[in-house]
């Protein structure tokens, strides 16, 4: 028993010393200057004829006409015409959606200003444009909110303050308070639940929309928001221009 109790003693004091030991950091290390990129560096020519086959093939779609813009689409305001527009290209695809597949249909669109990169030119439309204005891999969801969870995206639009798109619903506040909302041209109702059409960004709480994720019914079908723009975009020789206001701040 004594010699087990020295061994253990000994291998006690073995890792008491190694766990003490000071670390030693290697502080070998060289220092390489900041190279500026500018026009003086030449083109690396067996890299440009690697990816130029491959550049090509995506520049030729990219290029690919699908409408045409009277006038500039951008995210200015309340209700932007770029904002409005895409909420409504949205809404209206994904009514046509649900019908077809027997799923409940969205009574409005949200949806947000952020994820709007970009105008929409004046001129011909490409395939191109719309990667820039929705570079992200968004993707469709249909979810239920109940009086409490529209409530509270209420009271969210009145904090935020911004443009975020809109389609199927107007909002509109006096002196800072929530004052009336129709949907569908009708009266909101707060004992009524209501279906909306936004994107999975959001359902996570994405830009602060907490409401969202409070909804215990959601469907998600696995649609990319830039797919549903390029083919409903596809649907137009020019771009429908929509200027109505749908979030409405009055004195």
């Amino acid at each position: 028993m004594k010699k087990i109790n020295y061994i253990f003693f000994i291998s006690f004091l073995l890792l008491l010393v190694i766990s003490c030991k000071t670390a030693v950091l290697n502080e070998d290390y060289q220092l390489y200057p900041n190279k500026e990129i500018n026009d003086s560096i030449k083109p690396d020519s067996l890299y440009i004829k690697i990816i130029s086959p491959y550049k090509q093939q995506l520049d030729s779609i990219m290029s690919q006409p699908i409408s045409y813009a009277n006038v500039d689409f951008t995210k200015e305001g309340f209700s932007s015409n770029e904002g409005n527009l895409l909420a409504d290209l949205v809404l209206d695809f994904s009514k046509k959606y649900t019908k077809e597949n027997k799923l409940p249909m969205p009574d409005f669109c949200l949806l947000n200003i952020g994820g709007i990169r970009t105008i929409i030119p004046k001129g011909v439309i490409t395939v191109g444009n719309i990667y820039e204005v929705a570079p992200f891999e968004n993707e469709l969801v249909f979810i239920q909110l109940d009086g409490t969870q529209m409530s509270e995206m209420f009271e969210y639009l009145r904090k935020e303050k911004l443009g975020h798109p809109l389609a199927g619903i107007n909002v509109v506040y006096k002196k800072d308070k929530f004052f009336s909302a129709e949907i569908e041209g009708v009266p909101y109702n707060k004992n009524k639940k209501y279906w909306v059409v936004t994107l999975d960004y959001l359902l996570t709480g994405g830009d602060r929309m907490y409401f969202f994720t409070k909804s215990d019914q959601v469907t998600l079908p696995h649609i990319k928001l830039r797919e549903v723009l390029l083919e409903q975009i596809k649907k137009y020789k020019i771009l429908p221009e929509s200027k109505d206001q749908r979030l409405i701040f009055q004195e």
